[in-house]
């Protein structure tokens, strides 16, 4: 297990990722004897992490080899990384919220439309950049201007969902002024694009999340190279996402994969 697992080329031109591992703790159980088998529970805890170069790990044995209740099948526990560059979500935003107009049921003196939208970082609260265009409806001049408006938002994991929503909305002071000619009646429009900003500030991380399952596994897959009287099984039956942290450039998830490993023995080598 000390030793890095490639994780597959991605067809969009991305780099090749690798998994490196290193066995951190190891564990027992007191085998249990039957009278057709002899069945013996090792455990094994190690550090992982993702690289973009193979790597030769270093990793001694564990001096000490804690002892464990016996268990039926092991049980399979990967915590690993989902990096999303802020420039694929800035794509899922967009695809959400331009060409939107706020409030949709036109009852405001304004009305705000979506021309483009991005995401970045700032501090511990996501930026949301909106590139808006405004036009006041009560005058028959009807006026309109086009302004950047910068709304800050807490990012919040929602792990039933495996969603993420942008909670604790506020708008930038200086985007409050920033439509000239519409003055007050832009900026009572302001609240619509908050509420409506509240109700479609939302990322789908499941695609991220079905990928990452779909590449623990395929790296699992590697242990599953049987020799001759030994067979090796192991299954990811669910991931779950647990927590987010992000830079200036990455949205990082955290991501928990379970499932099962067991090996059968059914021929022992001759010395």
């Amino acid at each position: 297990m000390c030793r890095a697992i490639p994780l597959g080329g991605d067809k969009t031109g991305l780099p090749r990722l690798w998994l490196e591992m290193r066995p951190v703790r190891a564990a027992a159980a007191q085998p249990q004897v039957d009278a057709r088998n002899v069945t013996l529970t090792i455990g094994v805890q190690a550090e992982t992490r993702i690289v973009p170069t193979a790597t030769q790990p270093v990793c001694p044995f564990p001096a000490q080899l804690e002892l464990v209740a016996p268990m039926e099948n092991g049980k399979l526990a990967v915590g690993v990384p989902i990096d999303v560059p802020f420039k694929e979500l800035n794509k899922l935003l967009e695809a959400q919220l331009k060409g939107k107009r706020f409030p949709e049921d036109g009852s405001a003196p304004v009305e705000v439309e979506v021309r483009s939208a991005s995401l970045a970082a700032a501090g511990d609260k996501l930026l949301i950049s909106l590139r808006v265009k405004a036009r006041e409806k009560k005058s028959w001049f009807g006026f309109g201007a086009e302004a950047t408006v910068h709304i800050w938002g807490k990012p919040v994991l929602d792990q039933k969902e495996q969603i993420l929503r942008l909670t604790d909305l506020s708008l930038a002071v200086e985007s409050e002024a920033a439509f000239g000619l519409l003055g007050a009646a832009a900026r009572a429009g302001m609240p619509y694009l908050q509420q409506a900003l509240s109700d479609n500030a939302v990322l789908d991380l499941k695609p991220f999340a079905a990928d990452a399952q779909v590449k623990i596994a395929l790296a699992l897959a590697d242990f599953q190279q049987n020799s001759k009287g030994v067979t090796v099984d192991t299954e990811v039956h669910d991931l779950r996402l647990t927590g987010i942290e992000f830079d200036s450039n990455t949205l990082r998830v955290i991501a928990e994969a379970d499932g099962s490993a067991r090996i059968a023995v059914s021929e022992l080598p001759r010395m």
